[in-house]
């Protein structure tokens, strides 16, 4: 059932968000956008699907992390 809801889900995603197609048109396959969503999940939290898109289709600017030293 629950590979049923996802299959529905990313039809009407298909069918009904001009953002996600492209997404999906600019990563050139869908297996490059799946992998490329996986690759944001594991690193970044998103309020949204729509901030995942927007991350994949216009970039994102990544910064070093900020290390702190214990000077002691």
């Amino acid at each position: 059932m629950l590979m049923m809801l996802a299959f529905l889900v990313d039809q009407t995603q298909q069918l009904c968000c001009p953002l996600f197609r492209a997404t999906w048109h600019k990563m050139g396959s869908k297996r490059e956008l799946w992998d490329r969503m996986r690759s944001l999940f594991r690193d970044f939290a998103f309020k949204s699907m729509r901030m995942l898109y927007e991350a994949l289709f216009y970039g994102m600017k990544f910064q070093p992390p900020i290390i702190l030293y214990d000077d002691d």
